[in-house]
């Protein structure tokens, strides 16, 4: 199977000369966390942690009105990943997923042999290989168990910055019990970022807590059920993660889009291991 039978096509395209407001509104619209900045040929690649990056940039414990127009007024470029690896459409699902694995990205947008920017493919898209496979390995071969979590009473902006900090794409939300009581994931605070930047109101981003904007809808799975059927989960309820816990409702794992990707390669090494004996 090459890469142009499982890439999301027609993804958002911005140009470097573009401001970052612009970025704001096409990222959420896009629903992939990724905008590809070129012309002709890509030039780079602007990411939802890029976008919440520009928070420590011009703001600190709090945010002016003023501070949201420059935000809203810079160029792309600024904050742009330049020069991005990119993968043909041509190319196989092994040769994307190993760059991915190996060079620790969430995603590769997709050129044809013009270098003509045509897709992107992310983590969620190689899970559809799973239904293929069989079922070797359970969750907590590949899961997280030292899970870094956050008081559901903390402000959005810190949780943004622990995540950036860690780099993390969600957190695990307590409450006073240690219990899980839902997830706040970067797509979140995003959202808030951005009606806070095309309004220029601080408080749309500034004034929520945890709480405020976490899922609370919690999807969780056993640590013995099969990493295939966690990658099903993720592709029909189109989330990023799904929670392991305890009875008692405190947190034991985390397994993710990343930490399945990381398993598919597991596996597909081996079958090429197979191949060759």
């Amino acid at each position: 199977m090459n890469i142009e039978t499982l890439m999301i096509k027609n993804p958002p395209i911005l140009s470097k000369e573009d401001r970052l407001g612009s970025a704001f509104k096409k990222i959420n619209e896009g629903g992939i966390g990724r905008i590809i900045v070129a012309n002709e040929k890509i030039e780079g690649l602007l990411t939802t942690r890029d976008l919440l990056s520009t928070v420590e940039s011009y703001c600190k414990d709090s945010c002016s009105q003023g501070d949201l127009y420059h935000i809203s007024t810079t160029p792309i470029i600024d904050y742009m990943t330049p020069n991005p690896v990119t993968v043909y459409n041509t190319s196989d699902e092994f040769t994307a997923i190993n760059i991915m694995v190996t060079r620790n990205f969430g995603s590769l947008p997709v050129v044809d042999i013009n270098d003509k920017p045509v897709g992107i493919v992310t983590e969620r898209e190689f899970l559809l290989l799973y239904k293929d496979l069989d079922e070797i390995f359970p969750v907590k071969v590949f899961m997280s168990t030292k899970v870094q979590t956050i008081y559901k009473e903390v402000r959005l902006d810190q949780a943004v910055k622990l995540m950036l900090r860690r780099g993390f794409r969600r957190l695990p939300v307590i409450d006073d019990d240690n219990k899980v009581v839902g997830i706040v994931t970067v797509v979140n605070a995003i959202k808030q970022l951005a009606k806070a930047v095309d309004k220029l109101d601080p408080d749309y981003f500034y004034g929520k807590v945890v709480k405020d904007v976490m899922v609370t809808n919690l999807v969780t799975i056993d640590e013995l059920a099969s990493v295939n059927r966690a990658a099903a989960e993720m592709i029909v309820k189109r989330i990023g993660s799904l929670l392991i816990l305890n009875k008692d409702n405190t947190i034991r794992g985390i397994i993710t889009e990343r930490d399945l990707l990381i398993a598919l390669h597991h596996i597909l090494v081996m079958e090429k291991f197979k191949e060759k004996l």
